[in-house]
């Protein structure tokens, strides 16, 4: 897919009734290629914005008619996800401050730095388009990018989705092999969905789960006496699904005496009962999966190769998510949409959150992800996740297991505690490393400056920062 939101030049517009401020910022501001329009008014910025989409507005807070407050609330109210960046005189942070908790994406206090400015547009302008993205992704995802539940606009699976097209109709045996954790199953029941069996029963069993004589009962069902507890005739849950279709997963842990069994059903559509000498005929499609490589199971003789062939008729390679880094994103919009509340209330992915999810290599594959992103909706404060909201299976939180007490307290009180303890070791671990950089730890947290004072504040780590920095060599004075 072309990446045709971010293709565009940025739209700019620097609202400031002081002429040399304006041609200062325009000079700047300059080395980003963006389209930059200027107005001496908020009267005139507004008019401007109700006719052209606008990317980033840089505005002093102090001036005549329309103050930058009450324009930065029009423009929150009107164009919701354009980035407002106040400017503002040394001696009126205060101000600066209402207008970060009234929607302001940041601050730059009068004279402003320009390696700063630089810093603050640049993101300003990356993260709305990033929303931009995630928002174009998600409407991909309900049209050309998903195919019943299963998500990817990497080509391996544009290929899946082709062939779950051309095969579904068929009664051919399917074989779908892939890691744990890729979604097998949603492949079989997409499979069954657009095959003329979607009116009737789909049954998934894991062959892994159940004992071999449990499994050989519940499939081809048992006559009375057929061994103890057999007390009336039981049909075989492969009788029950007729005119449906079968799923069996991880057939590679089957014993070769059920692969036997099995394979007579799979060749004769017909099952023999435990206790009966009469088969029973049946109608199914059978779908298999497994997590091995199944013809180097066949190779070691574990696996009967007769077998193999009747189910491999198709086969199907689902890629692990390692390989198909791309569909992060898509997918990570749809579990943020899956699992939130409620509309109102559903959260979105920072670009640092994002960069985590994509740097991470996800040995448990999409239902990883999925348990990630639902864990971090719930310790994620405000509307969007962090980077610091995160917690991959690589990382060990040691404070975890020592909370007790849990279980006396609601369980927002103890969320809340977790994720403080959380909080306070992942900064203080990053301000350790940064040497008590403000700046640079948040550019590595993907948070902006301050955000992370808010939370130093909250958790009280000043008193470590001070540290760190009385830790560092110092520069003799001349």
């Amino acid at each position: 897919m072309g990446n045709i939101v971010t293709m565009s030049k940025p739209n700019i517009l620097i609202v400031d009734d002081e002429p040399d401020i304006v041609r200062g910022l325009v000079l700047v501001l300059s080395e980003l290629g963006a389209e930059m329009t200027s107005t001496s008014s908020g009267e005139q910025a507004m008019e401007y914005i109700m006719r052209n989409p606008v990317d980033v507005v840089l505005t002093d807070i102090r001036m005549p008619g329309i103050g930058g407050i009450s324009l930065l609330e029009k423009v929150k109210e009107f164009r919701p996800k354009t980035a407002v960046i106040v400017l503002t005189a040394f001696g009126s942070i205060e101000s600066a401050i209402e207008a970060v908790k009234k929607g302001a994406y940041h601050y730059l206090t009068k004279p402003f730095n320009n390696d700063e400015l630089l810093i603050v547009v640049q993101r300003a302008v990356q993260e709305k388009r990033f929303h931009e993205e995630l928002e174009y992704l998600r409407e991909a995802v309900n049209k050309a990018y998903a195919f019943e539940n299963i998500i990817g606009r990497n080509w391996r699976m544009q290929e899946i989705f082709e062939t779950i097209r051309k095969v579904a109709p068929s009664k051919a045996a399917v074989l779908i092999q892939g890691e744990s954790g890729t979604g097998k199953e949603l492949i079989a029941r997409a499979i069954h969905q657009h095959s003329p069996r979607a009116k009737n029963r789909f049954l998934g069993i894991n062959a892994a789960a159940l004992p071999e004589n449990l499994l050989e009962a519940e499939l081809f069902g048992y006559k009375r006496g057929a061994f103890t507890g057999a007390e009336q005739d039981k049909k075989g849950l492969l009788v029950q699904v007729s005119q449906g279709t079968v799923f069996l997963d991880e057939i590679g842990s089957m014993s070769l005496a059920f692969q036997s069994k099995l394979l007579r059903v799979v060749q004769e559509m017909e099952v023999i009962p435990v206790g009966a000498t009469e088969p029973v005929k049946i109608d199914v499609r059978i779908i298999s999966a497994t997590n091995t490589d199944l013809e180097k199971v066949v190779k070691a003789g574990t696996f009967r190769e007769d077998l193999y062939y009747r189910l491999n008729v198709v086969r199907i390679n689902v890629p692990p998510l390692r390989e198909r880094k791309e569909d992060v994103p898509l997918l990570a919009s749809h579990f943020l949409c899956k699992w939130s509340e409620n509309k109102e209330e559903e959260k979105g992915l920072s670009p640092g959150a994002l960069r985590r999810l994509m740097e991470y290599n996800w040995p448990g594959n999409v239902r990883e992800l999925e348990n990630v992103i639902q864990r971090s909706i719930l310790v994620a404060e405000g509307s969007e996740i962090q980077p610091a909201d995160i917690l991959l299976r690589h990382e060990q939180l040691p404070w975890l297991a020592e909370v007790e007490g849990f279980s006396s307290v609601t369980y927002d009180q103890a969320k809340e505690e977790v994720f403080r303890r959380f909080q306070k070791e992942y900064f203080t671990n990053l301000l350790q490393k940064c040497h008590g950089n403000i700046t640079l730890a948040a550019e590595k947290s993907g948070i902006t400056r301050t955000a992370l004072h808010r939370i130093i504040k909250k958790l009280g780590l000043s008193e470590e920062i001070l540290n760190i920095k009385d830790s560092l060599p110092q520069t003799a004075s001349r």
